[in-house]
């Protein structure tokens, strides 16, 4: 993924408590329903960095009657995000190793997929260019057996805050096109799914912030990159989408 920026880790540690309460309950259900009965499971996540994924998902598998040992891959171009991700705990009846690779580059890509029950992706899709995200879909969409994919917290657009900030959403959602999908990403990826005979379920994941440290450090980026003045905020919406594809 060397088209893709680095992630502050303290950036995403201040967010992995919401991300894990925001996703959907619903769609990893269904997921867990696929895999129920199995004695072995291989999840690939895309773009793992620390591994927050894998800290939520695994238990979360597991609570939902999963009793196979699961096999993760951790794949990421940062490797000082992947060796925090090595150094943390490693969920009950989970095995982990990672590996770096450009999702750009297909045939990487189909190595690193190969042989995968699960794809999943965290806050992934909105960032990725769009020919790295057709190119993506047509990858797994050759896999033969095909897996669950499962990409979770993708942006959408038109945040709101109170009090309201006019143009800042705007701005906002124009930077993220700039430099990938950004807010138009779930549809996309979900068309290309349906067009290559997956089913497709969605589900709206908002994230729902009053006061806290990540609203701030959320809001500074906001306005940054919408290139607002920075205002002070009470609470925030930031919409985001779920999308399992089976």
């Amino acid at each position: 993924m060397s088209e893709l920026e680095n992630f502050d880790p303290d950036w995403l540690a201040l967010r992995e408590p919401v991300d894990h309460a925001t996703r959907s309950r619903r769609l990893e259900e269904l997921l867990a329903a696929r895999l129920t009965g199995r004695d072995r499971v291989r999840v690939v996540d895309l773009g793992a960095g620390s591994g927050s994924t894998l800290r939520h998902l695994a238990p979360r598998l597991r609570e939902l009657g999963v009793g196979a040992v699961q096999d993760w891959v951790l794949v990421d171009h940062d490797e000082d995000l992947l060796a925090r991700a090595l150094a943390s705990p490693v969920p009950a009846a989970a095995s982990v190793r990672t590996a770096r690779a450009d999702l750009a580059d297909r045939d990487a890509l189909r190595d690193v997929l190969s042989g995968a029950d699960v794809v999943v992706g965290s806050a992934l899709l909105d960032v990725l260019p769009a020919p790295v995200a057709a190119g993506l879909v047509e990858v797994l969409s050759a896999l033969d057996p095909r897996p669950a994919v499962l990409f979770v917290l993708t942006v959408r657009g038109g945040a709101t805050t109170e009090p309201a900030v006019p143009g800042a959403a705007e701005g906002f959602d124009a930077d993220q096109r700039a430099h990938g999908l950004g807010p138009d990403a779930a549809g996309v990826v979900a068309e290309a799914f349906t067009a290559a005979g997956w089913s497709v379920q969605r589900a709206a994941t908002p994230w729902r912030l009053g006061p806290s440290p990540l609203l701030a450090a959320w809001a500074r980026g906001w306005f940054t990159a919408a290139g607002v003045v920075p205002q002070p905020v009470s609470s925030a919406v930031v919409p985001h989408e779920d999308l399992l594809a089976q």
